[in-house]
């Protein structure tokens, strides 16, 4: 972009964006205004006529009626109700400019085609211009504080709401990946219907967090010790407590911290001699929601035997890195080629389902 094209789009443009469009929270920052949004992946729609009555009550007694995420597994699962979830977060992003905001979108590693034009198209009906996507554990490993220019491998783990995503990053590319869209919400999930099943009662989802937050104590407890946890009656249709064991939970919780494990310890395995030497010296990095669950570091390093170190702010790990790469401004148009999508399908680890 020339000077003088530089100038015209400051002097009359609304401000490049980046965003971070997770299943669980949006986050919105605009060049030169800071973070203008982070608030849940929620939009409001017509309640179904006919909706099941105890789904209604349940979904009524945690949340606004009719609230509904359009995001599923880390990806757009409703191109309709994304826009309507951008647009008045676009909104606050403008200033009565007469070109459209450029945007900076992040998406799984292993997005499908059809998958990142769906994210594109709706930032652009949004209200963007240009949409570039990055891959979101290479914004993370930015945001956690790495050297993604080392000349030495390194290990990002992004435990997101919906999809774990695993890179390997050198010399600013990234050369291989690993992802299972399996993660905090599919854990929330299991505990929330383990809860269901033996004690007929639905928690709310911030007293699902609160059980699942220190892996050590649920892990470690005693047989004996019990958390007091609020929820819905399913057949009493009341708020009730109910006191839960903390061993329960982590019992529950295991399937998909397993496949996070096994997701882990396989992408080591495949990795070549040279590169696999490399992690080991460098450790792992966690970020996301999954890096704020106490404990779930040094059970990640029990199992796979290296170093492991959540980075200082996991949840804005994202969106700080896709700051920083737009603030590159124009010089980042000569990374397009290597950063937008470098990640072929001979790059993926197979793994097992």
């Amino acid at each position: 972009m020339s000077f003088i094209s530089k100038k015209i789009r400051q002097l009359v443009g609304d401000p490049d964006l980046a965003i971070d469009l997770g299943t669980a929270n949006t986050r919105l920052y605009a060049f030169g205004l800071g973070i203008v949004a982070e608030e849940p992946s929620l939009v409001q729609i017509s309640p179904q006529k006919g909706a099941d009555t105890e789904t209604t009550d349940i979904q009524s007694s945690e949340k606004a009626v009719g609230m509904v995420s359009p995001l599923r597994a880390g990806v757009i699962d409703d191109i309709n109700a994304t826009i309507l979830l951008l647009k008045p977060l676009f909104q606050r992003a403008r200033r009565f400019g007469l070109i459209r905001p450029r945007v900076l979108a992040c998406a799984p590693t292993d997005t499908s085609e059809k998958e990142r034009n769906a994210l594109a198209e709706s930032n652009r009906r949004a209200g963007g211009a240009e949409v570039v996507i990055i891959p979101e554990p290479l914004a993370a490993a930015i945001g956690a504080g790495l050297d993604i220019a080392s000349p030495y491998a390194q290990m990002i783990v992004d435990i997101g709401d919906g999809v774990t995503d695993i890179a390997i990053i050198r010399e600013g590319q990234i050369i291989k990946t690993a992802a299972i869209r399996k993660a905090c919400s599919d854990l929330q999930i299991l505990v929330r219907h383990m809860v269901a099943q033996r004690y007929g009662i639905w928690l709310y989802p911030k007293e699902v967090e609160r059980l699942m937050h220190d892996l050590d104590s649920i892990r470690q407890t005693d047989p004996q010790r019990t958390i007091m946890a609020m929820g819905f009656h399913l057949k009493k249709r009341c708020e009730i407590s109910v006191e839960i064991n903390p061993q329960e939970v982590f019992v529950a919780m295991e399937p998909i911290v397993y496949k996070i494990l096994l997701t882990i310890e396989m992408t080591l395995r495949q990795l070549p001699p040279e590169i696999a030497c490399e992690v080991f010296e460098n450790g792992i990095y966690l970020t996301g929601g999954g890096a704020c669950i106490k404990g779930m570091d040094r059970l990640v390093a029990s199992k796979i035997n290296l170093n492991v170190q959540s980075a200082n702010d996991p949840m804005h790990a994202v969106i700080n890195g896709a700051i920083q790469i737009l603030q590159y401004g124009d010089r980042i148009e000569h990374w397009w080629e290597s950063i937008t999508w470098p990640i072929s399908p001979s790059t993926r680890i197979r793994l097992a389902s």
